[in-house]
């Protein structure tokens, strides 16, 4: 069991967005700071299919999704490594999907990731606060699933090969 914390973004007060830092394959290492919309609406994690290469690798597996007014099939990917608040996550499976608009370079972070936390969400201190439960012990990495249209899980450790 792991808590962490992150200060969440003051100048979007309708949305709970903070930093996170995502692991460049090519550096072998940490980047910049990419912004993250906590979603609690979402099944799934999304970012946008251009990103992609740079943070993780792309699957055969696809999906039909609605997200930033992009509506059709989008693939899935795995996110190498996620550092939220020093707390490190590893193979993040997300939807990749080339929508428009102002979230272009942001990450949406869904359930898919979150179910795995005990979350507190606080406008009074400005934090997420978060303590990491993983219920799915007997699995090598625990965030390499997504749920599908209808909210089953699509567990695709079983599903695809070790990228």
């Amino acid at each position: 069991m792991s808590s962490f914390s992150v200060e969440l973004d003051r100048v979007r007060l309708w949305r709970y967005a903070f930093e996170v830092c995502l692991w460049e394959k090519r550096k072998n290492k940490f980047g910049l700071p990419v912004d993250v919309l906590l979603d609690t609406g979402s099944f799934n994690t999304i970012i946008h299919k251009a990103l992609v290469p740079k943070f993780g690798t792309m699957l055969k597996t696809t999906m039909m999704t609605s997200v930033g007014g992009y509506k059709g099939e989008a693939s899935l990917c795995i996110l190498d490594k996620i550092n939220i608040g020093g707390h490190i996550i590893e193979k993040v499976v997300a939807i990749a999907v080339p929508f428009e608009g102002e979230l272009k370079e942001h990450i949406l972070l869904g359930a898919n990731v979150t179910n795995n936390w005990e979350l507190t969400l606080s406008r009074m201190k400005n934090k997420m606060e978060a303590t990491e439960q993983l219920t799915d012990t007997g699995r090598k990495y625990p965030y390499r699933y997504c749920f599908d249209n209808k909210g089953r899980i699509m567990a695709l450790q079983e599903m695809e090969q070790e990228p």
